[in-house]
């Protein structure tokens, strides 16, 4: 069964079509790690954007146990667009967020 996503985000200063290109790749890597881990059936995403500033909160399978959001790096989720090593790195980085939400 296929990890469902929902992505709420936010942004305060970066263009629309690349907004829209940042919210498909956290979109897709946590709909990956879900598939490939079995760890969610269901994840709630909300993501915001201030001055550059990045961070992410997640509830899975309506758990929430991590209150401190995770924080991304901009640059890095602009270069996960089209760089594998950049993807992996938010991949990782999001692995290791939600077992923090799942309490794992």
């Amino acid at each position: 069964m296929a990890a469902e996503v929902r992505l709420t985000a936010a942004f305060s200063t970066v263009p629309a079509g690349e907004a829209a290109e940042i919210e498909r790749v956290i979109t897709e890597t946590a709909k990956q790690i879900g598939d490939e881990d079995g760890a969610f059936r269901s994840a709630r995403l909300v993501f915001t954007e201030s001055d550059e500033r990045c961070a992410l909160t997640a509830e899975l399978d309506g758990v929430k146990r991590e209150g401190v959001p995770l924080q991304l790096d901009i640059d890095q989720l602009e270069d996960a667009k089209t760089s594998a090593g950049a993807r992996a790195q938010i991949k990782e980085a999001l692995r290791l967020y939600f077992r923090k939400v799942a309490g794992k």
